[in-house]
């Protein structure tokens, strides 16, 4: 019975475990993207800019954990060819927030974006797109392309969600959890110390 129950909602009882910081080890980013220099790239429309800078972002920044965002006004360079700044934005973070609206999808640069990602998950076979639906948009069977595909066979997030930051937060990269070292190991640890840090102490003192 209690498994049942388990794999009936497992989603949710994960996400409610990471949110108390409970089980932390369960729910742990893989070391693959240690390399990538940000946790999430957001593409949205820019007409959605004031939800993505006044809400999203600090959301993100500011909040525990705080993640490293990338965006286009502050992240990217000028001059540069937008179509280069796209894929090297996706491949850079762990993670593409897709800010789902009906300005979103009528954006060519937002389609072009989510195509890069969608890519980009394909390639490395993990699930890197986190779609945030904002405000009213047409049934996913109105969409188009891979859009289309993607959010019909995928759960997504929708603002507005009482638990929206902790769903969120869940699906963000995971910091490495480690165990609390027990009284004992700190005090044998500080047993073995070299011993010219010993003398450099004798020395301070």
């Amino acid at each position: 019975m209690v498994t049942a129950a388990w794999f009936r909602n497992k989603e949710m009882m994960k996400v409610w475990l990471y949110s108390h910081n409970m089980c932390l080890w369960a729910v742990t980013e893989q070391e693959i993207d240690a390399d990538k220099k940000y946790d999430a790239f957001i593409s949205y429309s820019y007409k959605d800019e004031k939800f993505v800078n006044e809400t999203l972002v600090p959301g993100l920044e500011s909040g525990d954990p705080k993640y490293r965002v990338c965006l286009h006004y502050r992240d990217w360079i000028p001059g540069e060819y937008i179509q280069e700044q796209i894929l090297t934005s996706v491949k850079a973070s762990r993670r593409t927030i897709v800010v789902l609206s009906k300005n979103f999808i009528e954006s060519v640069w937002g389609q072009l974006e989510f195509k890069a990602a969608h890519s980009q998950a394909l390639k490395d076979k993990t699930n890197r797109i986190i779609v945030v639906v904002y405000g009213d948009v047409p049934p996913s069977e109105e969409l188009e392309g891979e859009l289309k595909l993607y959010v019909s066979t995928n759960t997504y997030l929708k603002w507005g969600d009482p638990k929206f930051w902790e769903r969120l937060r869940y699906a963000m990269p995971h910091a490495k959890y480690q165990r609390p070292r027990k009284k004992s190991q700190v005090d044998k640890l500080e047993l073995v110390k070299p011993a010219h840090e010993s003398a450099t102490k004798t020395l301070d003192d």
